[in-house]
C-alpha cells in the first residue's frame, strides 16, 4: 500500500470514529435537535421505532410547526401528518441498523421519504411535508442515540466500516489509486443513458428515430411461474407472476418468449434498473448486454475483458475490472437472442456460456432465446430456472395502448387522440381476430399506429397488418408530410421493397439479422444493376442512405452496422423474395431450423395456391424422410394453414391427417406447438371420455385455449366437470383468454368440484364472481385493495392474495369467519394482519410480506400450518408465540438468519421447510425433530448429502434452487420410506439409484437437467 492510501485510511477511520465518539459524548443523545420529542410513552423505551410510534412523533411535532403548517387547511394538515406516517410505514422500522445505513444523517434518511403515491399533496402541503419529514429524522435519530445498547452497536459498526475501508482502499490501490471505482460510475451513467430510451413504433414525425423514457413506454410483462398453493399441498402450480420479480428470484435465468414479446426490451429495462443502483434485487449489480447477432461473424464469444468493446461501449476499463466484477458476483450478464444465433453456432454459445459460468460462478446471468430455438431444460444443469413470457392478457394490452397514446400525444400534442384509443380498445375487447394479433408489444403497436394512420379502420389478417405497415411506413407517412427526395433520391413503394427484401433474404440465408453497412451498399450496388431508374438517381450509397432514414424499417443500432428495426419485418420481407425466387426447396430444407419457421408460415402467405401446394408436400415429405423433426414439421405445416386462404383440398386434408396422429398433447410444450396450427386443431382435439390421462387432458384444455375463439370455448366446456388438478388448474388460467363473462358462463358455472381453485386478475373476472358461488378457494392478483366482491364472500374457506404491492388494508378480511386458510404472497406493504384474529384458520402463509406482525398469531389457536418469509423481531423459531397445533413450519427466503433453537418445543411437526445455508448445529436442531415426514430445503448451497440421512422417516423431500451433487441421489436412496421427491433448479442429478425405492414419484421442474431417469418404472418420473 502507498503512502497516500495509508494515510488515506487513516484519516478515513480517525473521522468515522471521532464521528461516533462525538455523537456518544453528548448526553442524553446526540444533541441533533433542541428540545427532543419521545415518540413511546415515559414508561416505555422501545429499541426500534414502528409505524405507532412515528405516527405519535408526527402528531407532536405537527403540533409544534404553528404557522408553518397554519397556512394549510385542517383537512390538508391532517393529509400532510397521515403522509408523513405511510412514507414512514413504507420505510419500515427504524432502529440503529437502520440508522447506520443513513450514516446518522438525519438529511439522508429523510431524502428516502418520498411523498406516498396517492397522498394529493398540492405544492404547499408538500413544503409543509418535507420539513415534517425532516424533523421527525432529526428526532428519531436523537431518541436512537439515546438507548442504552447504541453505544457498544456503534463500536461494533466502526469496527466494520473501517475494515470494509481498508479492503476498498486496497482494492482502490491495486486498480490504479480508485480508478475502477472512477470508471464504475462513468459506466453506470453511459448505461443508463443509452437504456432509458425506448422506440415505441409508430411514432414517428419525421421518419427520424423517435425515442421516449423506457419508463413511460416500459409495462410490467408476466412470465410463467410455479408455486404451491398453500403450506402443505403436494405439488407446484402454474401461476403467472410478473417478470420482474421472477427474474429478481434467481441468480441464472433463461427467460424463452416469440417474436416481439418484449424479451429484449426487458434487458434493457434490466440494464438500465442495474446501472441506476436501484433498490431491489438488481442494486449493486453491474450490467453488461450482450447481442449474440453481434457476434455470428466473429471467430470467438467475448471474454469477460473484451464485453465493453464487444458490446458497442466507447470506453477503456481499467485492467481486470471487468474480470475482478465477475469473480466477486457483482456482474450482471444480459446475453440477448439465443435464436438469432445460426444453428451450426448454438453449440459454440452453450459452450462459451457453461465456461463462463465455471470461471465466474458467483456473476448473474440472464438469457433470452425463442421457444423452438433451444429445449426447455437448456442449460438446466447449470442451475437456470427457465421462465416463458406469456402472451399479453387484456389488461396489459389496454395499459401499452394507454402508454401508446400517451407517448402520441406528446409527440403531436394539436391532435385529439382520444377517440383512437377508445376505438381501439373496444375493437380488441369485441373483435377476435384483434385479440389473436395482440398478444406481444411489437403487434399492439402495430394496431396502435394503424389504427391512427388508418382512421380506425384495422386489418383483419396478420398478412394485411404487416401489408398496411409497410405502405404506412415507406409511403403514406413521407406523402401527407409532403417529404420527397430528401437524399436526393425518390424510391416508389414497390421499389424499396424490392431492395429491402433481397436483403432480407440475404441475411436469413446467411443466419445473420445484421449486416456490415459498406457489405450492405455493395449488395444495392449489385441490384441496382437491375433498377436502371434508381441507379439513374444516384449511387448505392445514396440509395441505401435513402432506405435507412425513410423507410422506417432499417436502424443502425452501432456505426456501421444495420439491422432491420424487428426480425418479424425481415421474415417477412425475406419469405417474399424466396417466393419471387421460388426457392422452394430452399424453404423446405430449412424448416427444421427454428430461425425459418416465420420465414416459411409468411411464405405461404405471399405464395401462390399451386406453390403454397408444393410448399406443404415438401414439408410432408421431408418430415417422412427426416424422422427426428417429423413432428416439427406437420405442426409447422399445419400453422402455415391459417396463411392460405385458397388451398387445394387434397393438401388440406392430408395436414389435418397428420396432425392426427400427434393427438392428444401430452404436455404444454406440444399444447403451444399444436395451438399454431389455430382452429384446425380444434375438430381434431380429443374429448373427456377417450381415456386421457392427466397430463394430457391439461395440455388438451390449454391447446384449445391458446387458439382461441367460440369454437375453442366450446371445446373446453366439455371438460368443466374434470376433477383431476393439472385440468382444473388449466381451466382456470384459461379464463384470462376469453371473454369473461362468457367463460364464466360456458365452464367455470359448471365446475362443481370443491377443491376447485379460482383465480381473479381483472375487474370483469370479478364481476362474474356473484354468479359463481360454488368456489370457495379464491385466488386475488394484483390487488391494491380487498374488494368487496372477496370480502363479502363469507363463506371462502381459502384466499390467496398475490403479487399486490400496492396492498395495506386487509382489514375487510375480518367479514371472513370461515377462511380456513390465507395467504398474502408478495405484498410487502402489508404490515398489520389483526384482522383476522379469531378467525379459525388452520394455515397462514405469508411469503414475500417481509413485514407483517406476528403477535396476532396468539389469536389463531386453530393454526397448524405456518408458513413465513419474515420472523419480524423474532431472532429463533422457539421465541415464536406458541402454535400448540402446528404440524408444518415453512421458513422462506428472508428467514435465513432465524435460528431454529426452540423448533423441538413443536412435538407434532410433522412438515418443514427451511431457506439458506444452515450450520450443522440447525440441522441437528431439526433431526430432534422426532416425526418429521416432509422436508422442504430453498437456496441450500452444495448441501452435504449425509444430512439427509438425518431424517430417516421422510415421505415427502422437495429441493429447490439446491445446488446438489449429482450423486446425491445416492443417500437420498437410503431413505426407505420416501414416496415424492420433487426437485427445481437443482442442477444435474442423477436419478438411477433411486430405482432401489419401488414407490417413490420423482417430480421435476424447470431448472433441474435429471440423468438416468430411464431406470425408474414407468409412470414414475414426471416433468412439470
Amino acid at each position: 500500500m502507498t503512502g497516500f492510501e495509508t494515510v488515506l485510511l487513516r484519516v478515513a477511520g480517525t473521522a468515522a470514529s471521532a464521528l461516533v465518539k462525538s455523537l456518544l459524548g453528548r448526553a442524553p443523545g446526540a444533541g441533533l435537535v433542541a428540545d427532543p420529542v419521545r415518540p413511546a410513552a415515559r414508561w416505555s423505551r422501545p429499541e426500534e421505532l414502528g409505524e405507532p410510534e412515528v405516527r405519535r412523533l408526527t402528531r407532536v411535532l405537527a403540533a409544534r410547526l404553528g404557522e408553518d403548517s397554519n397556512c394549510l387547511p385542517q383537512h390538508e394538515r391532517l393529509a400532510v401528518i397521515d403522509a408523513v406516517g405511510d412514507a414512514f410505514a413504507a420505510l419500515g422500522m427504524l432502529d440503529a441498523e437502520a440508522l447506520f445505513a443513513a450514516d446518522l444523517d438525519p438529511t439522508a434518511l429523510a431524502a428516502l421519504l418520498l411523498p406516498p403515491r396517492g397522498a394529493g399533496l398540492d405544492e404547499a402541503a408538500e413544503a409543509v411535508y418535507r420539513h415534517m419529514v425532516s424533523l421527525c429524522c432529526a428526532h428519531a435519530v436523537e431518541y436512537i442515540t439515546t438507548l442504552p445498547g447504541f453505544g457498544a452497536r456503534s463500536d461494533v459498526e466502526l469496527i466494520r466500516r473501517t475494515g470494509e475501508l481498508q479492503r476498498a482502499v486496497e482494492r482502490m490501490a491495486a486498480r490504479n489509486g480508485g480508478a475502477a471505482h472512477a470508471f464504475e460510475e462513468k459506466y453506470a451513467q453511459y448505461v443508463a443513458q443509452a437504456h432509458s430510451r425506448l422506440q415505441l413504433f409508430g411514432l414517428t414525425t419525421d421518419r427520424a428515430r423517435q425515442e421516449w423514457p423506457l419508463d413511460l413506454a416500459y409495462i410490467s410483462l408476466t412470465v410463467s411461474g410455479e408455486q404451491q398453493l398453500m403450506p402443505g399441498e403436494p405439488g407446484m402450480h402454474p401461476s403467472p407472476v410478473r417478470a420482474e420479480h421472477a427474474l429478481g428470484s434467481a441468480d441464472r435465468v433463461l427467460l424463452r418468449g416469440p417474436a416481439g414479446s418484449g424479451k429484449s426490451t426487458m434487458m434493457q429495462w434490466l440494464a438500465l434498473n442495474a446501472a441506476r443502483q436501484a433498490e431491489g434485487p438488481w442494486a449493486m449489480c453491474v450490467p453488461f448486454v450482450l447481442r449474440l447477432r453481434a457476434f455470428t461473424t466473429a471467430e470467438a464469444l467475448p471474454l469477460p475483458e473484451e464485453f465493453l468493446r464487444a458490446s458497442g461501449v466507447p470506453l477503456s476499463a481499467p485492467a481486470g475490472w471487468t474480470e475482478d466484477l465477475m469473480l466477486n458476483g457483482r456482474a450482471l450478464v444480459l446475453v440477448d437472442g439465443v435464436d438469432e444465433v445460426p444453428q451450426r453456432l448454438r453449440t459454440r454459445t452453450e459452450a462459451w456460456l457453461r465456461s463462463l459460468i465455471a470461471a465466474f460462478p458467483k456473476a448473474r446471468y440472464v438469457v433470452t432465446t425463442r421457444p423452438s430455438a433451444v429445449p426447455e431444460d437448456w442449460l438446466a444443469g447449470q442451475g437456470f430456472t427457465p421462465h416463458s413470457l406469456l402472451p399479453m392478457e387484456l389488461d396489459d394490452v389496454r395499459a401499452f395502448v394507454s402508454h401508446w397514446h400517451r407517448a402520441a400525444r406528446a409527440e403531436c400534442p394539436g391532435e385529439d387522440l382520444d377517440a383512437y384509443e377508445a376505438s381501439l380498445l373496444e375493437a380488441v375487447s369485441a373483435r377476435r381476430d384483434l385479440a389473436r394479433l395482440a398478444t406481444n408489444p411489437l403487434m399492439c403497436a402495430l394496431l396502435c399506429a394503424l389504427n391512427r394512420d388508418r382512421r380506425m379502420h384495422l386489418p383483419r389478417a396478420r398478412k394485411e397488418l404487416y401489408d398496411a405497415a409497410l405502405d404506412m411506413l415507406l409511403i403514406r407517412r413521407d406523402t401527407e408530410r409532403e417529404i420527397s427526395g430528401v437524399e436526393g433520391v425518390y424510391l416508389t413503394r414497390d421499389e424499396q421493397i424490392a431492395l429491402l427484401q433481397r436483403f432480407a433474404y440475404w441475411l436469413i440465408r446467411n443466419g445473420q439479422v445484421e449486416a456490415d453497412r459498406d457489405e450492405a451498399v455493395e449488395m444495392v450496388a449489385e441490384w441496382l444493376n437491375s433498377m436502371p431508374q434508381v441507379a439513374a438517381q444516384g449511387g448505392a450509397a445514396q440509395v441505401f442512405t435513402h432506405l435507412l432514414i425513410r423507410s422506417g424499417l432499417l436502424l443502425e443500432p452501432v456505426p456501421g452496422s444495420v439491422v432491420f428495426v424487428h426480425r418479424t419485418f425481415q421474415d417477412y420481407l425475406g419469405a417474399k423474395a424466396a417466393v419471387e425466387s421460388r426457392d422452394f426447396g430452399v424453404l423446405v430444407k430449412n424448416a427444421h431450423d427454428d430461425t425459418w419457421d416465420d420465414v416459411v408460415r409468411m411464405a405461404v402467405g405471399h405464395a401462390r395456391p399451386d406453390e403454397r401446394t408444393r410448399i406443404l408436400r415438401g414439408l410432408l415429405r421431408r418430415a417422412d424422410k427426416v424422422k427426428s423433426v417429423r413432428n416439427r414439421l406437420v405442426l409447422l405445416a399445419a400453422a402455415c394453414l391459417e396463411h392460405a386462404p385458397e388451398l387445394e383440398p387434397e393438401i388440406r386434408s392430408e395436414v389435418r391427417a397428420r396432425v392426427a396422429e400427434l393427438l392428444p398433447p401430452r404436455g404444454p410444450e406440444q399444447a403451444e406447438e399444436l395451438s399454431k396450427a389455430g382452429s384446425l386443431v380444434l375438430d381434431l382435439l380429443p374429448r373427456p371420455g377417450d381415456d386421457l390421462s392427466e397430463p394430457q387432458t391439461a395440455a388438451t384444455i390449454r391447446t384449445a385455449s391458446l387458439v382461441g375463439g367460440e369454437r375453442a370455448l366450446e371445446v373446453i366446456r366439455r371438460f368443466r366437470e374434470e376433477v383431476r388438478p393439472e385440468a382444473l388448474s388449466e381451466l382456470d388460467q384459461a379464463w384470462g383468454r376469453f371473454d369473461a363473462a362468457a367463460y364464466a358462463s360456458a365452464v367455470l358455472s359448471g365446475i362443481t368440484d370443491e377443491s376447485a381453485l379460482l383465480s381473479l386478475h381483472t375487474p370483469e373476472q370479478l364481476a362474474c364472481l356473484a354468479l359463481l358461488p360454488q368456489f370457495r378457494r379464491l385466488r386475488l392478483f394484483k390487488a391494491d385493495r380487498i374488494p368487496p366482491e372477496v370480502s363479502g364472500r363469507t363463506d371462502l374457506q381459502m384466499l390467496y392474495v398475490l403479487d399486490s404491492p400496492d396492498l395495506t388494508d386487509v382489514a375487510p378480511l375480518s367479514s371472513l369467519r370461515e377462511l380456513e386458510h390465507l395467504a398474502l404472497t408478495v405484498c410487502p406493504a402489508v404490515r398489520d394482519i389483526n384482522a383476522v384474529a379469531g378467525i379459525p384458520l388452520q394455515s397462514l402463509f405469508l411469503s414475500g410480506s417481509p413485514d407483517v406482525r406476528l403477535d396476532v398469531l396468539r389469536e389463531l389457536p386453530s393454526l397448524t400450518t405456518l408458513g413465513l418469509s419474515s420472523t419480524e423481531g423474532y431472532r429463533s423459531v422457539g421465541e415464536l408465540p406458541t402454535l400448540n397445533e402446528l404440524t408444518g413450519l415453512w421458513l422462506f427466503e428472508g428467514t435465513e438468519d432465524t435460528s431454529l433453537d426452540g423448533l423441538e418445543r413443536w412435538t407434532g411437526l410433522r412438515s418443514l421447510s427451511i431457506a439458506g445455508d444452515r450450520q450443522g448445529a440447525e440441522l441437528r436442531t431439526m433431526a430432534r425433530v422426532p416425526d418429521l415426514h416432509f422436508l422442504q430445503m430453498i437456496h441450500r448451497r452444495r448441501p452435504d448429502p449425509e444430512e439427509f440421512l438425518r431424517f430417516p422417516d421422510l415421505t415427502s423431500m422437495f429441493l429447490s434452487d439446491c445446488d446438489s451433487p449429482p450423486q446425491v441421489s445416492r443417500h437420498i436412496a437410503k431413505l426407505s420410506k420416501l414416496r415424492t421427491l420433487s426437485l427445481s433448479a437443482c442442477g444435474t442429478v442423477d436419478l438411477a439409484p433411486l430405482s432401489e425405492l419401488p414407490d417413490l414419484t420423482v417430480h421435476v421442474y424447470g431448472g433441474t437437467d435429471v440423468r438416468g431417469g430411464e431406470a425408474l418404472p414407468p409412470g414414475r418420473l414426471r416433468f412439470h
